[in-house]
Formats: structure tokens, sequence, C-alpha cells
């Protein structure tokens, strides 16, 4: 891991995971791919809603556990997978995960990813959400590959 490339927020509520979400869902190209990990219970689903804020997506974005992946419609499609569920990336083989990952115009925010280390894209923006206590969290953002990813990393800590 290139430590120069990696970016490091702490974020000290709620709101400010999300505002921190909608920043980066503002400034994302299309497509990519972000790859989120982080504990139950980190904010995974509520950095996702604010990437799709960001984007421009009106629906309220919730965990979507029970169906794996999720699209929301909006000027950009997001299509967000929870993979808390699944033990293995060969669970993934009935969704056509080939085609989300390398086909689809838009953006694809993974929960769980860590789960799929296998069959991710090696270009991708990894985010890890760490539970520093109650309500602060730690963002580390590790761009992987696509140069692109470490110019958007680099673009939200200008913002911060």
């Amino acid at each position: 891991m290139n430590l120069e490339k990696t970016l490091t927020i702490c974020t000290r509520s709620e709101d400010e995971t999300l505002s921190l979400g909608r920043k980066l869902g503002q400034k994302l190209f299309f497509p990519s791919l972000i790859a989120l990990m982080g504990d139950l219970g980190s904010g995974k689903t509520v950095f996702t809603r604010g990437i799709a804020a960001g984007m421009g997506i009106k629906d309220v974005v919730k965990s979507p556990s029970f169906l794996i992946v999720k699209e929301y419609s909006g000027p950009v499609p997001l299509y967000h997978f929870d993979l808390y569920r699944i033990s293995s990336s060969e669970e993934l083989d009935f969704l056509g995960w080939q085609e989300y990952f390398y086909s689809r115009e838009g953006v694809v925010v993974i929960e769980w990813a860590d789960k799929i280390l296998d069959i991710l894209p090696s270009s991708r923006l990894e985010i890890k959400i760490e539970i520093e206590d109650l309500l602060i969290r730690k963002l580390i953002f590790l761009p992987r590959g696509d140069k692109r990813y470490e110019k958007l990393a680099q673009s939200i800590k200008g913002e911060i």
C-alpha cells in the first residue's frame, strides 16, 4: 500500500459521514466503483446515502441486505450492493456481477467489499470505515489502479 496515496478523514457524527459521502458523490467520475469495508454499524449505508444524494438521486437509500443489490435511478444510476449475508464471491454468480462491475455506466457501491476481494476490479476506490467511538468514524480512502481514483481522493482532501 502506498501511504502517500491514502487519505484519512475522521467524522464526528452521522451527519458529517453523510456530508462526506455527499461530497464524494458530487465529484465521482463514471463509471466508478467504491468498495466499502467496515464493521456492522460503522456507517457504510449512511456514507452510501450521502454518495447518492451527491449524485442527485432523490430516493432514500436503504441497506439492500435481503436483495444484495438495489438500483437507484438518477442523472447517473447507482448500483448499491450489500454483501453482509454472503460468505463467498461465488454467491454473486447468479446476479451477473461482471456486468455491474465492468459494463455498467454508473456508480457501483459495495458494502462488505472485503468479502469479494478476489473478484473486485483492480481499479477502484476502497474506503475502510473504522469505529473510533460511539460517534467518531475514521474513513481511510485507498485509491487502487486508475489514477482518477487518486485524483478523486485528493479532491476530497481539498474540501476538508
